[in-house]
């Protein structure tokens, strides 16, 4: 159950930046950046579902503790909710993603990903796929323009 939970999320997560995609597709670039990270959070999907293969039924059943259902069942909630109606500008989008990917959403996916594979090198592989997702949003503002830019650029209404 945690895994289709973890799973959930991370379709959820690209859902919403496929939104900003369609929301910010009139800036050069813009789309492009959020189908990237729609593309990384279905591989992360994608990531966890070979994982869950992998896992025994005792596996699936006994490899979570209090604390990781209680984030997942916070993230869970705040994801339940309209977060993309409430974005106005390119600024109040990228804290959205922010909030997302520096959240325990990739460290559910870390967790999950993996913790239960005894292999190093996948593991550097899972920690070394997080921070390349994260860097993109940290390198935002380098590629594109800083906050003061990013609150100048409204959604494109449809």
């Amino acid at each position: 159950m945690l895994f289709e939970l973890a799973i959930e999320i991370e379709y959820k997560a690209a859902h919403i930046y496929e939104r900003l995609s369609k929301l910010f597709s009139h800036v050069q670039g813009l789309s492009d950046f959020w189908d990237e990270l729609v593309k990384d959070e279905k591989r992360h999907a994608t990531t966890l579902q070979d994982v869950k293969k992998l896992l025994t039924p005792q596996q699936l059943l006994t490899h979570s503790d209090k604390k990781m259902w209680d984030n997942i069942a916070s993230i869970q909630r705040l994801l339940s909710k309209d977060l993309v109606g409430a974005i106005k500008t390119l600024d109040d989008a990228y804290e959205l993603a922010h909030e997302l990917e520096f959240s325990e959403v990739n460290a559910i996916f870390k967790f999950l990903a993996a913790g239960f594979i005894p292999s190093d090198e996948r593991k550097k592989h899972v920690v070394s796929e997080i921070k390349q997702h994260q860097q993109k949003l940290l390198d935002f503002s380098r590629n594109f323009g800083d906050r003061n830019w990013r609150k100048g650029i409204n959604i494109q209404p449809f």
